[in-house]
Formats: C-alpha cells, sequence, structure tokens
C-alpha cells in the first residue's frame, strides 16, 4: 500500500512537471511571436513613414524650379536693338548731343547695297539703300508680307545727287531709327552729305494702313539740309549751319516738326 502511494505521488509530480514545462514554452513561444509581431509592425510604420516624409533635396529641387519660372522671360515683342555703326564720329551723319554716332547703316557709291531691318510696331520692313537701276539712288522700304516695295520721297532743297539722281562724288547715305515723340513706333531718318559743308535730312513716319500693296505707310515729315551733322535729342532735331557755330532747331511736336524760339 505504502509502494503504491509512492508510484501515485511520483506520477503526479511527472505530470505537474510536463504542464509547467509545456506552459512554459507556451509563454515563451508567445512572447517570440509577439515580439516579432512588433517589429514587423515597427518597420512596417517606418516604411509608410519614409514614403510620407519628403527627401532632403525635395525643399531645394522646389525652390530652384520656382527659381527658374522666374526669371525665364515672357513671350513679349519687342523692337529689335539697332546698334550704331563702328565708324569714327567724324564719318557719322547722325550724332548724339554727346557726340556719339548714331548712324546704324551706310552706303556709299560703287559699294553693294546695304539693309536695315526695322519694326514699326508689329509691322516688319527693311530699309534698302544701294544703287539704282539703270541710274539714281535707290532708297526703298520693303514689307516681307508683301511683294511691293516703295521709294522713299528724298525731293526737296538738296544738292547732294547730281542730275541722274546719284550721289555726288565723295558722298554718302546714312539712315537711323529713332523715336522722336516716345509712342513705341520709331521715325526713321535719312541723310546724306560729305560730312564737311553739305547735308541733307529727311524724317519719315509710319502709318498703319489696310493694305501695303496699295498705300504707302511711310510719309515724309521733314526735309532740310545743313552742314556736317544732325544731332539727336529727345524730340528734336540740331542741324547746325554757317561757319559760326550756329544751329536750327526742330520739334517733334504732335506729330509734326516745328521750330521752337529760344
Amino acid at each position: 500500500m505504502k509502494k503504491l502511494a509512492i508510484l501515485i505521488a511520483f506520477i503526479f509530480i511527472l505530470t505537474v512537471t510536463s504542464a509547467c514545462g509545456k506552459t512554459s514554452d507556451q509563454l515563451n513561444t508567445s512572447q517570440a511571436l509577439q515580439s516579432n509581431e512588433e517589429k514587423h509592425q515597427e518597420q512596417k510604420n517606418k516604411g509608410d513613414d519614409s514614403l510620407n516624409i519628403p527627401p532632403d533635396n525635395e525643399e531645394t529641387t522646389t525652390t530652384s524650379h520656382n527659381s527658374q519660372q522666374e526669371v525665364t522671360p515672357n513671350n513679349v515683342e519687342t523692337l529689335p536693338d539697332h546698334a550704331a555703326l563702328d565708324i569714327p564720329t567724324s564719318d557719322s551723319l547722325i550724332r548724339s548731343p554727346e557726340g556719339k554716332n548714331l548712324s546704324q547703316v551706310e552706303w556709299q557709291p560703287g559699294a553693294p547695297d546695304v539693309t536695315l531691318p526695322i519694326r514699326f510696331g508689329t509691322t516688319e520692313a527693311e530699309l534698302v539703300l544701294g544703287l539704282d537701276h539703270p541710274n539714281g539712288t535707290k532708297a526703298v522700304m520693303i514689307f516681307p508680307s508683301t511683294p511691293v516695295g516703295w521709294q522713299l520721297d528724298l525731293s526737296g532743297d538738296t544738292g547732294v545727287f547730281d542730275e541722274y539722281g546719284e550721289l555726288q562724288e565723295g558722298y554718302k547715305i546714312q539712315a537711323a531709327l529713332h523715336d522722336f515723340d516716345q509712342d513705341g513706333i520709331n521715325e526713321l531718318i535719312v541723310t546724306a552729305g560729305d560730312s564737311i559743308i553739305d547735308l541733307s535730312i529727311w524724317v519719315y513716319s509710319f502709318t498703319t494702313v489696310g493694305d501695303l500693296q496699295k498705300i504707302n505707310p511711310i510719309k515724309q515729315e521733314l526735309s532740310i539740309t545743313g552742314q556736317r551733322y544732325i544731332e539727336l535729342d529727345d524730340d528734336e532735331i540740331i542741324a547746325p549751319y554757317g561757319s559760326q557755330g550756329l544751329f536750327e532747331y526742330y520739334k517733334y511736336v504732335d506729330k509734326v516738326f516745328m521750330q521752337p524760339v529760344y
């Protein structure tokens, strides 16, 4: 009987020990699984956060892009920039009050034709200077949008041309653009002379017309004479004459050149 009781007690101890071992193993397994799940969730959260957080260079890239947009010029039509001729001031027939050359194109007899690109507002044009055929002097305004060219009116009290309409020997013809009334549309100045004692000046304006092939949009506004050169000063033309350092002034007022009294 005593042996049976000992055997039962031994079996009970084995059973309890086995049960405790399994519980400990389950507990460890559960903790391990929970730890793995937490790590997995943490990695997932980190991955999600990495999708929402912008890269370090995103702000820099955006700033650079915005800066590029700010400095990109708009597609605005502007007047062409005509540089002055690279000639000595003493050879210039059109000058600034400071004595700088303002002539933008020059033609002399025996040279090939020369062209001055022009834009009157939104209308493109070209002034062509050269020897006419069979004789005479060519001063033609061409509009690329039409096949027609208009000869400039070079009439007036002038002695720069010979009996055939050609420039006198030693003479030259120069031209420049100048906006006398600051309305955004240039006027055209054409001069011809010998840079010494004889000079003729013509000024032309442009008017928008319905048909460039039928109506000449170029009008002569002024035809005067002088000596050596003229000066362009805002809305004025200053033309020297005589041998005493005298000047004549022509002021552009309401589309008309007038001689003010000083």
